[in-house]
């Protein structure tokens, strides 16, 4: 029996149907995203940042001794989904280890009013490309 041949037609279709696939696997579409944190002018260290779109996973990211942070998607993955977030910036943190041979790593107390964690109303817009999302915070928020 004489080997088949795919028609042309049916060779592009299958062709097509491949290529969707790869750009489905391929993950959202994400954008580079950096700015500073600052509290009444000065810059916040160590303030965790995450951006959270409507649907699909947040980004996160932590200050430095400037307030500098960069958000990452994932440990591979630098950046946030493009579309808008909700956005949350807390200084608080748990302790944690101690436990076994690991040291003990002390928590931080909250320095952020809750209304830009807990009770936040802050947002931002990520578009394609390179985002610089500043957040000048206030002691006393409107």
């Amino acid at each position: 029996m004489p080997p088949r041949i795919l028609s042309p037609c049916t060779l592009n279709c299958f062709v097509l149907l491949i290529l969707t696939g790869c750009a489905k696997s391929s993950g959202p579409d994400l954008a580079a995203v950096k700015g500073h944190v600052t509290l009444d002018g000065k810059p916040v260290p160590n303030a965790r940042l995450e951006f959270s779109p409507s649907e699909g996973r947040p980004s996160v990211g932590t200050t430095n001794a400037e307030g500098v942070y960069e958000l990452q998607f994932s440990i591979e993955k630098a950046g946030a989904m493009v579309g808008p977030h909700k956005v949350k910036i807390t200084t608080e943190r748990a302790t944690t280890g101690g436990e076994g041979g690991e040291p003990l790593v002390p928590g931080s107390k909250e320095l952020i009013p809750s209304a830009y964690n807990s009770n936040s109303q802050l947002t931002a817009e990520v578009t394609p490309g390179e985002n610089i999302i500043d957040f000048s915070l206030q002691s006393q928020p409107d």
